[in-house]
Protein backbone atom coordinates (compact mmCIF):
# COMPACT_ATOMS: atom_id res chain seq x y z
CA UNK A 1 0.00 0.00 0.00
CA UNK A 2 2.78 1.93 0.87
CA UNK A 3 3.58 2.64 -3.18
CA UNK A 4 -0.14 2.84 -3.89
CA UNK A 5 -1.07 5.15 -0.91
CA UNK A 6 2.29 7.38 -2.28
CA UNK A 7 0.78 8.23 -5.73
CA UNK A 8 -2.58 8.95 -4.45
CA UNK A 9 -0.80 11.47 -2.33
CA UNK A 10 0.28 13.29 -5.37
CA UNK A 11 -1.56 15.68 -6.85
CA UNK A 12 -3.40 13.41 -9.59
CA UNK A 13 -3.75 14.25 -13.18
CA UNK A 14 -6.44 15.48 -14.77
CA UNK A 15 -8.06 12.65 -16.62
CA UNK A 16 -10.90 12.02 -18.88
CA UNK A 17 -13.76 10.48 -16.81
CA UNK A 18 -15.51 9.39 -20.21
CA UNK A 19 -12.31 7.38 -21.01
CA UNK A 20 -12.63 3.64 -19.24
CA UNK A 21 -9.30 3.05 -17.35
CA UNK A 22 -7.63 -0.51 -17.14
CA UNK A 23 -6.53 -0.65 -14.07
CA UNK A 24 -7.90 -1.50 -10.71
CA UNK A 25 -9.26 1.12 -8.40
CA UNK A 26 -7.78 2.08 -5.02
CA UNK A 27 -9.28 0.20 -2.43
CA UNK A 28 -6.91 1.71 0.36
CA UNK A 29 -10.11 3.95 1.19
CA UNK A 30 -12.58 1.84 1.81
CA UNK A 31 -10.32 -0.16 4.40
CA UNK A 32 -9.22 2.75 6.48
CA UNK A 33 -13.16 3.84 6.51
CA UNK A 34 -13.83 0.27 7.42
CA UNK A 35 -11.04 0.48 10.42
CA UNK A 36 -11.51 4.44 11.31
CA UNK A 37 -15.32 4.14 11.93
CA UNK A 38 -15.13 0.69 13.80
CA UNK A 39 -12.72 2.19 16.16
CA UNK A 40 -14.72 5.17 16.91
CA UNK A 41 -17.56 3.46 17.71
CA UNK A 42 -15.75 0.93 20.02
CA UNK A 43 -13.55 3.87 21.79
CA UNK A 44 -16.93 5.77 22.47
CA UNK A 45 -18.07 2.57 24.50
CA UNK A 46 -14.32 3.03 25.81
CA UNK A 47 -14.96 6.26 26.81
CA UNK A 48 -18.30 5.30 28.55
CA UNK A 49 -20.85 7.22 26.10
CA UNK A 50 -22.79 3.94 25.73
CA UNK A 51 -22.02 0.62 26.69
CA UNK A 52 -20.82 -1.96 24.65
CA UNK A 53 -23.56 -3.32 22.79
CA UNK A 54 -24.59 -5.72 19.35
CA UNK A 55 -24.09 -2.09 17.33
CA UNK A 56 -20.59 -2.32 18.08
CA UNK A 57 -19.57 -6.05 17.38
CA UNK A 58 -21.62 -5.82 14.05
CA UNK A 59 -19.85 -3.18 13.29
CA UNK A 60 -16.55 -4.91 13.88
CA UNK A 61 -17.44 -8.53 12.40
CA UNK A 62 -19.14 -7.18 8.84
CA UNK A 63 -17.07 -3.37 8.53
CA UNK A 64 -13.82 -3.47 10.61
CA UNK A 65 -13.46 -7.71 9.64
CA UNK A 66 -14.98 -8.52 6.35
CA UNK A 67 -14.63 -5.39 4.50
CA UNK A 68 -10.92 -4.90 5.16
CA UNK A 69 -10.64 -8.68 4.29
CA UNK A 70 -12.43 -7.89 1.16
CA UNK A 71 -9.76 -4.80 0.87
CA UNK A 72 -6.66 -6.73 1.65
CA UNK A 73 -7.73 -9.53 -1.42
CA UNK A 74 -7.84 -6.75 -4.17
CA UNK A 75 -4.72 -5.13 -2.35
CA UNK A 76 -3.14 -8.67 -3.72
CA UNK A 77 -4.50 -8.17 -7.02
CA UNK A 78 -2.27 -4.92 -7.08
CA UNK A 79 0.74 -6.52 -6.00
CA UNK A 80 0.55 -4.21 -2.85
CA UNK A 81 2.09 -6.64 0.62
CA UNK A 82 1.65 -3.36 2.86
CA UNK A 83 -1.88 -3.28 2.06
CA UNK A 84 -2.35 -7.18 2.31
CA UNK A 85 -0.45 -7.13 5.11
CA UNK A 86 -2.34 -3.85 6.90
CA UNK A 87 -5.76 -4.64 6.14
CA UNK A 88 -5.75 -8.27 6.08
CA UNK A 89 -3.88 -8.09 9.74
CA UNK A 90 -6.54 -5.07 10.91
CA UNK A 91 -9.33 -7.60 9.66
CA UNK A 92 -8.18 -10.39 11.68
CA UNK A 93 -7.85 -8.17 14.57
CA UNK A 94 -11.51 -7.47 14.48
CA UNK A 95 -12.67 -10.83 13.72
CA UNK A 96 -10.84 -12.10 16.53
CA UNK A 97 -12.02 -9.35 19.04
CA UNK A 98 -15.79 -10.30 17.81
CA UNK A 99 -15.13 -14.11 18.29
CA UNK A 100 -13.74 -13.50 21.91
CA UNK A 101 -16.56 -11.14 22.93
CA UNK A 102 -19.60 -12.85 21.50
CA UNK A 103 -18.06 -16.31 22.80
CA UNK A 104 -17.39 -15.30 26.34
CA UNK A 105 -20.88 -13.71 26.04
CA UNK A 106 -22.53 -17.20 25.26
CA UNK A 107 -20.11 -19.26 27.56
CA UNK A 108 -18.00 -20.63 24.25
CA UNK A 109 -15.26 -21.12 26.60
CA UNK A 110 -14.49 -22.86 29.55
CA UNK A 111 -12.69 -20.32 31.03
CA UNK A 112 -13.14 -16.81 30.38
CA UNK A 113 -10.38 -14.66 29.19
CA UNK A 114 -8.53 -13.08 32.18
CA UNK A 115 -7.11 -9.18 32.07
CA UNK A 116 -3.66 -10.92 31.59
CA UNK A 117 -4.73 -12.80 28.20
CA UNK A 118 -6.27 -9.63 27.00
CA UNK A 119 -3.73 -7.50 27.61
CA UNK A 120 -1.13 -9.91 25.61
CA UNK A 121 -3.65 -9.79 22.68
CA UNK A 122 -3.52 -6.66 22.51
CA UNK A 123 0.31 -5.83 22.98
CA UNK A 124 0.97 -8.49 20.15
CA UNK A 125 -1.41 -6.59 18.67
CA UNK A 126 0.22 -2.98 19.13
CA UNK A 127 3.98 -4.70 18.12
CA UNK A 128 2.26 -5.36 14.67
CA UNK A 129 1.19 -1.91 14.36
CA UNK A 130 4.64 -0.76 15.65
CA UNK A 131 5.84 -2.89 12.67
CA UNK A 132 3.56 -1.19 9.88
CA UNK A 133 4.10 2.27 11.19
CA UNK A 134 8.14 1.54 10.88
CA UNK A 135 7.21 0.98 7.32
CA UNK A 136 4.79 3.33 6.58
CA UNK A 137 7.89 5.77 7.07
CA UNK A 138 7.75 5.60 2.87
CA UNK A 139 4.25 6.31 2.71
CA UNK A 140 2.18 10.21 3.04
CA UNK A 141 2.90 11.28 7.34
CA UNK A 142 -0.50 11.24 7.60
CA UNK A 143 -0.55 7.27 7.48
CA UNK A 144 2.22 7.01 9.93
CA UNK A 145 0.47 9.70 12.00
CA UNK A 146 -2.31 7.01 12.22
CA UNK A 147 -0.27 3.71 12.80
CA UNK A 148 1.71 5.64 15.34
CA UNK A 149 -1.53 6.40 17.36
CA UNK A 150 -2.44 2.82 16.89
CA UNK A 151 0.17 1.49 18.63
CA UNK A 152 -0.66 3.97 21.52
CA UNK A 153 -4.39 2.88 21.68
CA UNK A 154 -3.53 -0.67 21.22
CA UNK A 155 -0.66 -0.10 24.20
CA UNK A 156 -2.90 1.57 26.16
CA UNK A 157 -5.86 -1.06 26.29
CA UNK A 158 -3.34 -3.34 26.87
CA UNK A 159 -2.41 -1.31 30.17
CA UNK A 160 -5.60 -1.16 30.73
CA UNK A 161 -6.15 -4.90 30.70
CA UNK A 162 -3.51 -6.12 32.98
CA UNK A 163 -3.64 -3.18 35.91
CA UNK A 164 -7.96 -3.82 35.60
CA UNK A 165 -7.59 0.27 35.95
CA UNK A 166 -10.69 1.89 34.17
CA UNK A 167 -9.68 5.45 34.07
CA UNK A 168 -6.91 4.07 31.48
CA UNK A 169 -9.37 2.41 29.71
CA UNK A 170 -11.33 5.59 29.34
CA UNK A 171 -8.73 7.57 28.23
CA UNK A 172 -7.70 4.85 25.94
CA UNK A 173 -11.39 5.36 24.14
CA UNK A 174 -10.44 9.15 23.95
CA UNK A 175 -7.42 8.58 22.37
CA UNK A 176 -9.64 6.03 20.17
CA UNK A 177 -11.83 8.38 18.78
CA UNK A 178 -8.62 10.94 17.50
CA UNK A 179 -7.17 7.40 16.03
CA UNK A 180 -10.14 6.63 14.19
CA UNK A 181 -10.96 9.87 13.22
CA UNK A 182 -7.52 10.39 11.68
CA UNK A 183 -8.08 7.22 9.48
CA UNK A 184 -11.51 8.15 8.41
CA UNK A 185 -9.87 11.56 7.36
CA UNK A 186 -6.89 9.49 5.29
CA UNK A 187 -9.57 7.79 3.61
CA UNK A 188 -11.55 10.74 2.50
CA UNK A 189 -8.22 12.73 1.94
CA UNK A 190 -7.52 9.85 -0.46
CA UNK A 191 -10.88 10.20 -2.14
CA UNK A 192 -11.36 13.47 -3.08
CA UNK A 193 -7.81 13.70 -3.87
CA UNK A 194 -8.30 11.74 -6.90
CA UNK A 195 -11.86 12.83 -7.55
CA UNK A 196 -10.54 16.44 -7.36
CA UNK A 197 -7.32 16.00 -8.92
CA UNK A 198 -5.58 18.09 -6.71
CA UNK A 199 -4.89 18.25 -3.39
CA UNK A 200 -7.94 18.80 -1.55
CA UNK A 201 -6.72 17.48 1.84
CA UNK A 202 -3.43 17.28 2.45
CA UNK A 203 -1.85 14.35 3.84
CA UNK A 204 1.93 15.13 3.79
CA UNK A 205 4.57 13.85 1.92
CA UNK A 206 6.69 10.94 3.57
CA UNK A 207 9.08 10.39 6.35
CA UNK A 208 11.83 8.44 4.63
CA UNK A 209 12.14 7.74 0.64
CA UNK A 210 12.82 4.10 -0.71
CA UNK A 211 16.33 3.74 -1.84
CA UNK A 212 16.39 3.27 -5.78
CA UNK A 213 19.84 1.21 -5.27
CA UNK A 214 19.97 -2.04 -7.05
Amino acid sequence: MAAVIQREAAVARPRDVAVPVAQFANPAPLGLLGYGMSTVLLSLANANVYALGTMVLAMAVLFGGVAQLVVATMAFRRNDTFGVTAFGGYAFLWLTFAFLLIGQQHNWWPVANSGTAMGWYLFMWAVFSLGLCVASFAAPRFLTWVLALTVILLALLAVANWTNNTSITQIAGWEGILTGASAVYLAFAFVLNEMFGRTTLPVGGPLMHPSTSA
